[in-house]
């Protein structure tokens, strides 16, 4: 289990006659991440795949906020809003 994320919650509910889908939500992050299974997939399976993919989807998310974070925010001049104000 990754240090980011807590407890998963699943649910999976049938979609068609041949397929069910996993909603997966992360209890500490509330992030949720749903995906499609075939319909005689087995629950250790599900599970299995649930933490893959949260362990994934969370992971990117840290890149993402790690990449953002490292803009130079600092070095751009305030913008300003035609009324004389600075957006921030």
């Amino acid at each position: 289990m990754s240090a980011e994320r807590g407890s998963i919650l699943i649910e999976v509910m049938p979609v068609t006659d041949k397929a069910l889908e996993v909603i997966a939500i992360d209890e500490k992050t509330g992030r949720e991440v749903r995906f499609p299974v075939p319909i005689g997939t087995r629950e250790p399976d599900i599970k299995q795949l649930a933490a893959q993919k949260m362990d994934y989807v969370l992971r990117k998310d840290a890149e993402r906020a790690a990449e953002k974070k490292s803009t130079d925010e600092k070095d751009k001049p305030p913008r300003k809003d035609p009324r004389g104000g600075i957006i921030v």
